[in-house]
């Protein structure tokens, strides 16, 4: 055994080093391909439900114990309710286009209190950071109110973000976290909350709307990615086999003699001279 490991052990350990290598760029290669499916599916999500009829909300989402239904995500539901304006929530450090240029401000969550004492936690849409005082850009200078009295809204539904450990002012959060805006207004909240769509009635002032997805999510990138690392790891493996080869050609012409010369080292007989006879 110590024989076989001393005559090919350089052979072994370059297969070690090739298989180690191709099963490398077949994990990346499954990460790349996973990642490609992710972002095609959201985008089959999104192109599926986002221009989907609006329905009432309890088609879509049982009760407010429910679990938010990932396959609802941007479908349109219908509620009847009345904001609950002394519960509005500002989310800080949230960025829209504006002219061509992306602006930081805030969203506005304002929850829609059901007959039933449940709310859906609405996102009415953007406002920019405010213009006056010595910190403008710890609170905008006006936010517009809502429709009061009973108002029926049609909102895409979204899931809950993560919550943000960070410090803001009262009535601010780092991140639309549902379970975060229950505790602060005591609300029993909708999983998930409504990215707004129309009010009915409508409001005295909007809110500048929320822009729409989007929907190329580069996915084909990932796919040419993948493919990628699956050729690598086929070329990992081939290069065991041709370092063989090479090192075999290289033994097959070792000794032989190259160059235009090459020809008169064959061993071909000397022929005897006369003088040669003389010399013995």
């Amino acid at each position: 055994m110590s024989g076989f490991w001393l005559r090919h052990r350089q052979t072994v350990g370059v297969w070690v080093l090739a298989v180690l290598v191709a099963l490398a760029c077949v994990a990346l290669g499954r990460w790349q391909w996973h990642r490609f499916h992710d972002k095609h599916d959201r985008k089959q999500l999104v192109q599926r439900n986002y221009d989907a009829p609006p329905v009432p909300l309890s088609q879509l989402i049982s009760s407010p114990d429910a679990a938010f239904p990932p396959g609802v995500q941007w479908r349109q539901a219908r509620v009847k309710g009345r904001y609950d304006v002394a519960a509005t929530t500002l989310v800080r450090n949230r960025p829209h286009d504006v002219g061509g240029s992306p602006t930081f401000g805030y969203e506005v969550l304002v929850p829609l209190v059901l007959d039933d004492g449940s709310a859906l936690l609405v996102d009415r849409g953007w406002i920019p950071n405010g213009t006056a005082g010595s910190a403008p850009g710890e609170r905008p200078d006006a936010v517009p109110a809502p429709p009061s009295g009973p108002v029926e809204v049609v909102v895409r539904l979204r899931p809950s973000e993560p919550r943000r450990p960070q410090r803001t002012r009262p009535g601010q959060v780092g991140s639309i976290a549902v379970s975060q805006v229950a505790q602060l207004t005591g609300l029993r909240l909708y999983p998930g909350y409504g990215a707004l769509v129309s009010e009915t009635p409508a409001p005295a002032k909007p809110l500048t709307s929320l822009h729409p997805p989007q929907l190329d999510g580069g996915e084909g990138i990932n796919a040419s990615y993948a493919v990628q690392w699956w050729i690598f790891a086929v070329l990992a493996l081939l290069f065991p086999l041709w370092l063989r080869r090479r090192r075999a050609a290289e033994a097959d012409g070792e000794g032989q003699p190259v160059g235009p010369d090459a020809h008169l080292a064959t061993s071909v007989p000397r022929r005897r001279r006369i003088w040669d006879d003389e010399d013995e």
